[in-house]
């Protein structure tokens, strides 16, 4: 949304909370989790969220923005000045066009890279990730894939062959790398956010690649790609109510082994992980991934499951339709961040 660009960011609101502002037009309140669309109005400073994720009517509140100010609901707040600097980052074949978004005060900061997932992946992507990093003390890394927005290169396409992700793996490494080389930030408290197919680039990133402090997992796989695309086959994506039992189509993606396996990946990770599961996903099999890293034994393993589809929105369904009535992201999400995240902070 072109009319977010001069507001985007994050908002200290005078009771306490940080509320995000992103550039795709999405609000994000971490006091309450609350998660809206955002709706331009008639007037270039004024904006409007309803009361569900994606449903405008009806209206929660007006959002007015004036300066540095945000008004809504009777709230207001002041923007957030985070140092944001643009880089480019080399790479195998590529440059990477990144931010590096720093938190206030003096470093040095701990650090963490936001790699995508399966899409034409910008940095814009994930500015409600950058709010949330920034505001629990963390420089935060954002990117262009190779051969997508300002960065060069040739982009290896959505689908997780093994050279796709060999390419990806080593693109986050590059950024890490980068990020850990600067002088506000600790080298030794650098690590990654991968989410959806970025669950299988991180943890082959820091198999190839050691060195990252931990890693956070987002609605990440744990059992290949085949027994991922069987699963997600059954509903769409969760475009669809599945005809099949849950029995059946658990045991169907049990029986699949295809594709890309990150196990030997997960096996030699040996840092604090965080796995962010939502119990009703659609896209990857939440209960086969636990029965996968539950039987590695690994205490560095912290599983947190959450009452989500794969978009981590409150869904009881995990169906996308579900998703656009949703209240908003998980409750539990931004405190489970925050207790793992401690150590590195």
């Amino acid at each position: 949304m072109a009319s977010l660009l001069p507001y985007y960011g994050s908002y200290a609101m005078a009771d306490g909370d940080i509320v995000v502002i992103a550039r795709m037009g999405w609000f994000f309140d971490l006091g309450d989790a609350s998660y809206r669309t955002i709706y331009a109005s008639a007037s270039a400073n004024r904006f409007s969220i309803g009361e569900r994720f994606f449903e405008p009517l009806p209206k929660f509140a007006d959002l007015t923005f004036d300066g540095d100010r945000l008004s809504f609901a009777g709230r207001t707040g002041h923007h957030i000045p985070y140092p944001q600097t643009d880089v480019s980052i080399p790479a195998k074949g590529a440059t990477l066009a990144a931010t590096i978004t720093a938190p206030l005060g003096a470093g040095p900061h701990p650090g963490i890279v936001v790699v995508h997932g399966a899409e034409h992946g910008q940095r814009y992507f994930y500015d409600i990730w950058v709010g949330v990093y920034a505001s629990l003390g963390f420089a935060v890394l954002t990117y262009d894939k190779r051969g997508i927005g300002a960065s060069t290169g040739t982009y290896p396409g959505e689908y997780p062959s093994v050279d796709a992700l060999d390419v990806y793996a080593d693109d986050a490494e590059a950024t890490r790398e980068f990020l850990a080389r600067r002088a506000d930030v600790d080298p030794h408290r650098v690590g990654f956010h991968g989410g959806s197919q970025g669950g299988w680039t991180v943890p082959l990133a820091m198999h190839r690649h050691p060195g990252a402090a931990f890693a956070v997992l987002v609605s990440a796989p744990a059992t290949t790609v085949g027994q991922t695309d069987a699963w997600a086959a059954f509903s769409d994506g969760g475009a669809s109510q599945p005809t099949e039992s849950n029995d059946q189509m658990l045991a169907e993606v049990r029986a699949t082994h295809s594709g890309y396996d990150s196990a030997p990946a997960l096996r030699a990770l040996d840092v604090p992980a965080l796995w962010l599961l939502g119990v009703n996903d659609r896209t990857v099999p939440t209960a086969i991934c636990i029965e996968i890293l539950d039987a590695m034994h690994k205490p560095n393993f912290t599983l947190q499951l959450l009452p989500t589809g794969h978009g981590l929105l409150v869904n009881p369904t995990g169906l996308l339709a579900d998703d656009n009535r949703s209240p908003g992201l998980a409750p539990e999400l931004v405190p489970a961040l925050r207790t793992l995240l401690a150590a590195h902070s």
